[in-house]
C-alpha cells in the first residue's frame, strides 16, 4: 500500500497543493467561477426564484452540488470535493490510458489548470467526462460513451463538440452505423436536459441557457477568432498587460500543440478540433482572458497524443511549483 502511494506521490503533491490552494483562495474570496453554490441551493422546487442572471447556467454541476451536500453537510465542501474527486479520477483515467507517472502535468500545467482545480467550476467535471468517454469509446463501450457525452452537455455546450469529433473519427473509420445506433444514448440526457428546462422555464424554453445567454449579452456574442485579434489590441493599449502576456502564451501554446498534431487523424486529434472549432466560431466577449479555460479540454488530450514522445526529465517536476506561483498571484 505504501509503495503503491510513494509511486503516485508527484500526484498526491498537485492533489494536495490543489486543496491548500482552494482552502486559501477560499479565504480571499475567490470561490467558484460563477455563482453554482445559489444555484444549487434552490434546487429542487424553487429553480424559478434563481436571479436571471444565474438561470443562465447549465444545471450539471449545480445538481450534483446539491445531491452531494446531503454527504458532506455543505454546499462549499460538496462544490469543491465534486472538483478534487474529477481531479482525481481524470489522473486514474491517465495513468491507465498511459501508464505513465507523468500523467500528473496535464492537471497542472498549464497553470489555469491548477487554478481551475482550486475553484468550484464545471471545467475539470467537463474534462473528467471528456476523458472517460474516450476511454470507454477505446475500449468499445459505445453505449456508456454515447451516454457520457450526452450529460456532459449538462455542464458545457462544448459537450456537443465532443460529439461532432466522435461524428467525424468514426466516418473517417467508416464506422457511422455504429454511430447512427449509439446516437440514441447520447440523445437521452440531452432530451432531459430540455424536458428540465421546459418544467422549470415553461414549454417555449426547452433550449433555455442558449436564449438567455442571447438576452443577457446580445452585445457580447461575437465570433471567437475575431474577438481574438480585438482583445489582444485591446489589453495593449488599456495597459491590461497581465492579459496580454497571459493570453498570448495560451495562444502560443495551444497553436503549437495543435500544429504538431496536424498529421495526426486519430481520435484524440478529431475531438480537440471539434472543440477548437466550437471555442473559436462563436464565444463571449471579453475572450483573450478565458481562451486558457475554454480550451483547457484539450490538454489531457494533447496529453494523450504526445506523452509517449517525452522521456522524464526533472524540468518537468518545475511544473508544479511554476503552475503555484503564477495561480498565487
Amino acid at each position: 500500500m505504501l509503495e503503491r502511494i510513494t509511486k503516485h506521490k508527484w500526484f498526491l503533491l498537485s492533489l494536495l497543493l490543489a486543496v491548500l490552494l482552494a482552502f486559501y483562495r477560499f479565504n480571499q474570496g475567490v470561490v467558484q467561477q460563477d455563482n453554482y453554490i445559489e444555484y444549487a441551493r434552490h434546487l429542487p422546487f424553487d429553480v424559478g426564484k434563481i436571479s436571471f442572471y444565474d438561470s443562465r447556467l447549465l444545471p450539471g454541476l449545480p445538481v450534483l452540488i446539491y445531491l452531494f451536500h446531503f454527504l458532506t453537510g455543505n454546499f462549499y465542501i460538496a462544490g469543491y470535493l465534486l472538483t478534487l474527486l474529477s481531479f482525481t479520477g481524470l489522473y486514474i483515467l491517465l495513468y491507465k490510458l498511459t501508464r505513465s507517472l507523468l500523467s500528473f502535468l496535464p492537471l497542472i500545467f498549464p497553470p489555469i489548470l491548477l487554478n481551475l482545480a482550486s475553484l468550484i467550476d464545471t471545467e475539470y467535471p467537463f474534462i473528467f467526462l471528456v476523458v472517460l468517454s474516450y476511454f470507454l469509446i477505446k475500449n468499445k463501450n459505445f453505449r456508456w460513451a454515447f451516454l457520457i457525452i450526452g450529460i456532459s452537455v449538462w455542464f458545457r455546450l462544448a459537450g456537443l463538440a465532443v460529439l461532432a469529433g466522435v461524428f467525424i473519427y468514426m466516418a473517417t473509420r467508416k464506422n457511422l452505423g455504429k454511430f447512427l445506433l449509439n446516437f440514441p444514448y447520447f440523445a437521452i440526457p440531452v432530451l432531459i436536459l430540455t424536458l428540465y428546462n421546459i418544467y422549470f422555464y415553461g414549454s417555449g424554453n426547452p433550449f433555455y441557457q442558449l436564449f438567455t445567454y442571447q438576452a443577457l449579452h446580445p452585445e457580447r456574442i461575437s465570433v471567437g477568432a475575431f474577438q481574438l485579434g480585438q482583445d489582444l489590441l485591446r489589453a495593449f493599449r488599456w495597459g491590461w498587460y497581465r492579459i496580454l502576456i497571459s493570453g498570448i502564451f495560451y495562444i502560443f501554446v495551444y497553436s503549437y500543440f495543435y500544429l504538431k498534431s496536424f498529421r495526426s487523424k486519430t481520435l484524440e486529434f478529431f475531438l480537440i478540433s471539434s472543440i477548437y472549432l466550437f471555442t473559436l466560431t462563436v464565444n463571449l466577449v471579453p475572450f483573450l482572458e478565458n481562451l486558457g479555460r475554454y480550451l483547457a479540454p484539450t490538454i489531457p488530450l494533447f496529453w494523450l497524443m504526445f506523452h509517449s514522445k517525452l522521456k522524464s526529465s526533472k524540468f518537468f517536476y518545475l511544473a508544479l511549483p511554476i503552475s503555484a506561483l503564477v495561480v498565487f498571484l
